[in-house]
Parts: structure tokens; C-alpha cells; sequence
């Protein structure tokens, strides 16, 4: 039996031309994403907010036209975030002016001191820490002068393109997803995807936004038990607490840990106490609030979130962990509604 003939691969000049041409337009495309990446996070980070916030500009919009509802949503948010802010910063700064009055007392009082005095004063101790706390101040916001204003200006730029943004998706973002879903032009088809994004986007979301109030009850809870015990800075540490706890398995742990130390410095007693209430807080959130998100919503697990955290953190930082995060819920959500029963 005669062999069969080999197979042999033709190049074509007209495929050749077409495989540089495709191979060129993808390295185009890849450097357009990673120049335009700042851009591209503010249109994710707007499309995620504007799906938080539809909602409630869908609630309100039975009662007064959109625009206003969503003029009202909007001021609402900014308002609550601003309340938020100031009393965070505000603490911070009370907070540093108290470090800069007591340190250098504490320093000169260990100077004179018959066991550490003249350890403290060989290595000049009170000029170390007098420099330190003198450069609390620069560093909290943000390095020097010109660089604290660049970063500002920075922030500001992305702040308000974000919010107009927002703005934009927020009024027009259901006919833009309607004209999406028209591309489509088998009726049969369109209306498996448009079903099938709807509950996704509503588990999804309703996901997302359990987990924020969660988060926010856990950062009141922090408050709460702060400044009952008198820790300094209740209002950061509280946003510090509410922030970790979207983070699953050691995140109750880390945002509430400083509040601990802080506590048990002064009195180990008063720690410990405060360690068992929030020990005792978040069995509560894990045993009941977690489970009952996961059973009206959908169930993530921490994996995914870990990673999809540490990954957007690596990309972009805490905005980036965020964003990440509420893309791979998304997707949980969409593959889930698509699966076979």
C-alpha cells in the first residue's frame, strides 16, 4: 500500500500579509490598553458605581423623573462619603497633634529616668523621635508640598471623571444596555441573554451590595467599641476595619486588630474584652449575615475573592482589588445563570 502523500503547509502571500497585519493590530491594541489603562479604570470604576446606585435611582424614579432621582441619589452618596472622609481625617490630624504634644514629654521623661537615661541619651533619642513626629504631618499627606498638591490634582481629576462618569451611566445606562442586547437579532436568543443578564445583575449586585453593608456594620461596630473604649482615632480605624472585612478568612482579623493592641496597651483587660466582642461580632456576621447573603444571592466562596483581590491589588491598588473583585462576581453570577440545570 503506497504511503499517503505528507501534508505540507502553503504560505500564501495574501496570508502572510494578513497574519503581520493581525499580528500588528494586536500589539496596537495591547499598547493602547496599557497607555490608556487610568481611563479604562475610570469607565469601570463609573460603570460599577452607576450599577450599585441603579437601584435606588430605580426607586425613586417611580415617584419623580430620573434625572432628579438620580440628581438625589447622586448628592446623597457624595454627602455620606464626605461625612465619612472628614471624620476620618479629622481624627488623623487631632490624632497627630496629640502624638507631636506627648512624644517628645514621653522621650524627656525617659532621659531622666536611672535605667534607661543614659542609654537615651547616647543615642540622642529625643532628636530621633522629635524628627519623626515633626515628619508625621508630610507624610500623611502625601510627601512635600508640590507633590501633596500634584497627588491632589491628580485624585481630583480622577475623582471627577469618575463621577461624571457615573452621571453618564446612571441616566443613560439602561438604553445603552437595551441597544446592546437589540445586536442581537434572534428573538429566541436575545431573550435567553437579556434574562440571564438581568438575574445575574440582580445577584450580582445584590452580592456586592450586602457585602458593603456588612462591611459598614462592621466599621460602626468598630467605631462603636473604639470610642466606648476611649482608643484614639476611632473614626479611621473604623473605615480601616470596614475596609478588611470584605476580605474573607483573616480580614475580621487584620481590620480589627490594631483597635486590640491599641486598647490592651493601656489595659490587657480592656484588649481582651474587646477582642471578645468582636470575636463574638463576626461569628455573627459569618454564621448569619454571610449565610443568608450567600442563599438570596449567590455563593462566591473565598477563593476567588482572595485572589481576585490580590490580583486587582497588584494591577491598580485598593480601587483595582474592587474592581476586580466585582468583575469576577459578575462572572460567577453570569456562568451560574447559564449553566445547565
Amino acid at each position: 500500500m503506497a504511503a499517503p502523500p505528507a501534508e505540507r503547509l502553503r504560505l500564501t502571500p495574501a496570508a502572510a500579509v494578513r497574519t503581520v497585519l493581525m499580528f500588528g493590530a494586536s500589539l496596537a491594541v495591547v499598547r493602547v490598553a496599557v497607555a490608556s489603562q487610568r481611563v479604562i479604570g475610570w469607565i469601570l470604576a463609573a460603570a460599577a458605581i452607576a450599577a450599585l446606585l441603579n437601584p435606588l435611582v430605580a426607586l425613586l424614579s417611580r415617584r419623580i423623573p430620573r434625572g432628579i432621582a438620580v440628581a438625589v441619589v447622586a448628592l446623597a452618596t457624595v454627602v455620606s462619603v464626605s461625612f465619612v472622609t472628614y471624620g476620618a481625617i479629622h481624627d488623623l490630624v487631632q490624632e497627630t497633634h496629640k502624638l507631636q504634644d506627648a512624644a517628645p514629654r514621653r522621650v524627656a521623661e525617659l532621659e531622666h529616668s536611672k535605667r534607661f537615661g543614659q542609654f537615651a541619651r547616647d543615642v540622642h533619642l529625643r532628636d530621633r523621635v522629635q524628627r519623626i513626629v515633626d515628619s508625621v504631618p508630610e507624610r500623611l499627606q502625601g510627601g512635600s508640598p508640590p507633590d501633596a498638591l500634584r497627588s491632589a490634582a491628580t485624585r481630583g481629576v480622577a475623582f471627577l471623571a469618575t463621577g461624571v462618569l457615573s452621571l453618564f451611566f446612571l441616566l443613560h445606562g439602561p438604553r445603552i444596555l437595551g441597544a446592546a442586547a437589540r445586536q442581537v437579532h434572534d428573538p429566541d436568543q436575545r431573550a435567553t441573554l437579556e434574562r440571564a443578564g438581568h438575574c445575574a445583575y440582580v445577584r450580582g449586585m445584590g452580592y456586592v451590595r450586602r457585602t458593603i453593608g456588612m462591611a459598614a456594620v462592621a466599621g460602626l461596630v468598630t467605631f462603636m467599641v473604639a470610642r466606648a473604649a476611649d482608643v484614639p482615632g476611632p473614626a479611621p480605624l473604623a473605615v480601616w476595619a470596614a475596609l478588611w472585612d470584605t476580605v474573607p478568612l483573616l480580614g475580621a482579623l487584620v481590620g480589627t486588630l490594631p483597635v486590640i493592641l491599641l486598647a490592651a496597651a493601656v489595659d490587657p483587660s480592656k484588649g481582651a474584652l474587646i477582642a471578645g466582642v468582636f470575636i463574638g461580632y463576626q461569628l455573627f456576621e459569618a454564621v448569619v449575615l454571610q449565610r443568608r447573603t450567600e442563599r438570596h444571592t449567590l455563593k462566591v466562596g473565598p477563593f476567588l475573592t482572595v485572589a481576585a483581590g490580590f490580583a486587582g491589588l497588584e494591577l491598580y491598588g485598593l480601587g483595582g482589588a474592587l474592581l476586580v473583585l466585582l468583575v469576577v462576581i459578575l462572572v460567577v453570577a453570569v456562568a451560574d445563570e447559564l449553566a445547565p440545570a
